[in-house]
């Protein structure tokens, strides 16, 4: 906000719904292009996803916290659940020829998107402790 005061004051009230409609956008290209082979195999697949990314953020925040505070652990905790689940569904798309081969990533897409919102909204409902022992204060 110390760059661009007036824009940024503006543009805060919309940023979450732009967001929330990218993020549905993100979500629904792939699944839609898949729909057929998750119609019969769709509940392996969430699960495998979902356990994956709640790995992920598992662990990201369980190891950050050794070093770090608790605003960058939830923070390096999101970065490590939100991987690139959408590039991988691209990828496969460009370089294999059968399209089965993207249908792990455009559910793992759902799984990354839904699970990076709702632990971010969860942690922005829970106050970081005033003692914090984190590097990167605001």
């Amino acid at each position: 906000m110390s760059f661009f005061p007036k824009f940024t004051s503006k543009i805060i009230t919309v940023a979450p719904l732009i967001g929330v409609i990218l993020t549905t956008l993100l979500c629904a290209s792939p699944i839609g292009q898949v729909a057929e082979v998750l119609k019969s195999q769709g509940a392996q697949l969430l699960l495998a996803g979902a356990f994956l990314h709640a790995a992920a953020f598992f662990l990201g925040y369980l190891v950050s916290k050794i070093s770090f505070g608790e605003s960058t652990s939830r923070t390096i905790s999101i970065e490590c659940g939100m991987q690139s689940s959408a590039l991988g569904f691209l990828l496969a798309q460009k370089h294999f020829t059968n399209p089965l081969v993207a249908v792990p990533s455009a559910v793992s897409v759902v799984c990354m998107a839904l699970g990076g919102s709702a632990l971010a909204v969860y942690w922005r409902n829970q106050p970081i402790p005033v003692d914090d022992n984190d590097d990167f204060k605001e």
